[in-house]
């Protein structure tokens, strides 16, 4: 399989391309507002919404991931999963550099996010296939009901509100993204 047919067939240029300029515009325009949202913990609390920014470029890249030539794939002589791999990184670097030219903490923290939101994807995708786009709904949604301090010093487990200057955030961003990836290259989706 070519890499020009493995493009086309992950629709990189509409699906992921389209998740990125989404998430990364409502970044830039949220910014660092925050809501007032229900917490199971400790009644309504404030959340950023920074943390559902990297959302809609996780569940597009599970898109371009599930566009799959099976047949076609498991016949190629080419490692799809490095491709894939590539695809991601490639995708979250992206953002990651803008964060660095913008200079803006809350690109960076939203980069961070989708880091941490995708390596929770692609760790639940071999198990559950493309529900696996619900992990990271599913983390945001535990995060926001059982937090019991509002932003800016939330609990250290929850990652996703934390400022971009928080560096256990930051190193449990890469290790996961890090396993994700690895998961990508290395585990089969079929089991076949």
């Amino acid at each position: 399989m070519s890499m020009w047919w493995w493009m086309k067939a992950r629709r990189t240029h509409s699906v992921v391309l389209s998740g990125l300029a989404i998430s990364l515009l409502l970044s830039l325009t949220i910014g660092s507002e925050e809501v007032e949202l229900p917490s199971l913990v400790s009644g309504m609390q404030q959340a950023v919404l920074t943390m559902f920014v990297p959302i809609p470029l996780v569940a597009a890249l599970m898109v371009s991931l599930e566009s799959r030539l099976p047949g076609i794939e498991a016949s190629s002589v080419r490692r799809v999963g490095g491709w894939d791999a590539l695809l991601v990184s490639a995708t979250v670097g992206f953002w990651f550099a803008l964060a660095a030219v913008s200079g803006s903490g809350v690109v960076a923290a939203s980069a961070r996010n989708a880091a941490f939101l995708a390596g929770l994807m692609l760790l639940a995708r071999p198990w559950v296939g493309e529900a696996a786009v619900m992990v990271p709904v599913a983390w945001t949604m535990v995060v926001v009901a059982f937090n019991r301090r509002p932003a800016p010093d939330p609990e250290p487990w929850t990652i996703l509100p934390e400022p971009a200057s928080a560096p256990h955030a930051a190193l449990a961003a890469a290790v996961l993204f890090g396993i994700g990836i690895s998961s990508v290259m290395f585990i089969s989706k079929d089991k076949s």
